[in-house]
């Protein structure tokens, strides 16, 4: 996810122009356009409604735009410490799944630039198989991924968190009586495909639906290409959610969305990896990543995540 789209957002946010922003930023409208089409295709979401007359933030961007300011911020704030420290510098090149940049990724960039403020960060996004693939060519220090079933024979891997799955819906769309029957009749909805949560949300839908007499043609199950765009359909009603409720705490807290009682896939892991022999750098940056995340599970409610460092 490119910081210098994330920036052009909430200078558009805050001024609502175009062409002011494109000043700003010594670029062209065109070019601060193609920016936000390529964030809001990258999040899964539309950040505005765009008119002749007036330019509309929606309530996705509304929603985003506070985490939008807080990853500038831990950026902005790493990239001062790392120019005062006195300590020799170093890059670390650090790849996380998208779980990771809904949850413990701003945490853990603030806590670098406090901890280990002689170190630059280089942040890559993507599936997990594409970033142990990337370690494996050496291009990563670093990995946030799901656990692996294959010991890596190049890479240290230790336990994060454990995150238990959920059926999730807008209160109201699924009801009481029937509930199984009606919920396998909606619309599914789950992470990517070629994911750990989306395989084993598969397996489960199509297990439940054995056993209710239905087969597996008969279910419509979606992979969401964002875990943005995975919440926003859900909130919209558009169907019913088999997802990691961390993602939708505050929407589960206000009632706006509710767990379903119905069997779950197993929860899935989360693990750090890193190659074996490791610079300095990399072994404290993983033990900066261990803190972040033990932080992070004492504020969370156990039923939404669980470390298991």
């Amino acid at each position: 996810m490119n910081t210098r789209f994330l920036e052009t957002f909430v200078l558009l946010a805050r001024i609502g122009s175009v062409r002011r922003v494109a000043e700003l930023v010594h670029a062209s409208p065109g070019a601060v356009s193609m920016r936000i089409r390529g964030l809001e295709s990258d999040l899964g979401v539309t950040l505005f409604h765009w008119d002749r007359k007036a330019l509309q933030i929606t309530e996705d961007g509304a929603r985003l735009l506070r985490h939008a300011e807080a990853v500038i911020e831990a950026t902005r704030t790493l990239e001062r410490a790392a120019r005062s420290g006195a300590a020799p510098g170093c890059r670390i090149r650090v790849g996380v799944l998208e779980t990771a940049v809904h949850t413990v990724l701003p945490e853990f960039v603030k806590a670098m630039g406090t901890s280990l403020p002689h170190v630059e960060l280089d942040l890559t996004v993507d599936l997990s198989t594409h970033l142990s693939e990337q370690m494996m060519r050496r291009e990563l220090d670093l990995i946030v991924r799901t656990e692996s079933s294959v010991d890596p024979q190049f890479a240290v891997v230790e336990s994060l968190l454990e995150v238990p799955v959920h059926w999730i819906a807008r209160r109201g769309l699924v009801p009481r009586k029937d509930g199984l029957h009606k919920v396998l009749g909606k619309q599914l909805l789950t992470q990517m495909r070629g994911t750990v949560p989306y395989e084993q949300a598969v397996a489960m839908a199509q297990h439940l639906a054995a056993q209710n007499g239905l087969a597996s043609s008969d279910l419509r199950i979606t992979g969401s290409p964002s875990l943005a765009a995975l919440v926003s359909l859900v909130r919209e009603g558009l169907g019913v959610a088999i997802m990691h409720g961390m993602l939708v705490a505050p929407q589960l807290e206000s009632g706006e969305l509710v767990e379903l009682d119905l069997p779950t896939p197993p929860s899935f892991r989360i693990t750090a990896w890193y190659p074996k022999n490791p610079s300095p750098g990399v072994t404290e940056a993983a033990q900066v990543l261990r803190r972040v995340c033990k932080s992070y599970c004492r504020r969370t409610s156990p039923g939404l995540v669980r470390y298991i460092g």
